[in-house]
């Protein structure tokens, strides 16, 4: 549930936790004085699972490279005329790329 920032006219500034869908507090739960509601500056958000994180991106890209590499191996044995390399580096290639 979020933390909602309030400032009274008698007591100052304090929080309460209330659900979203509650009515904004109209009086201090201490004293009884008028509130006002604030904004506040600092949000707490949790980024869960992947692709949030530069590093992310980084392994990602690495297996791209490592997958195209493998490709130009398998190409440059098909143009040098080596059917039979080509064949048996291209499936080790499909392989890594499935495991991927």
């Amino acid at each position: 549930m979020p933390i909602y920032d309030y400032k009274c006219e008698n007591c100052g500034r304090f929080e309460k936790v209330q659900r979203i869908t509650e009515e904004v507090l109209q009086d201090c739960p201490k004293c009884g004085g008028q509130v006002q509601r604030l904004i506040s500056k600092n949000v707490g958000i949790v980024l869960k699972g992947g692709g949030f994180y530069s590093t992310d991106n980084k392994i990602l890209k690495d297996r791209v490279r490592n997958l195209n590499k493998d490709r130009q191996t398998d190409n440059q044995a098909l143009l040098d005329g080596d059917v039979k390399s080509y064949v048996e580096q291209s499936e080790t290639t499909t392989q890594k790329a499935v495991e991927a």
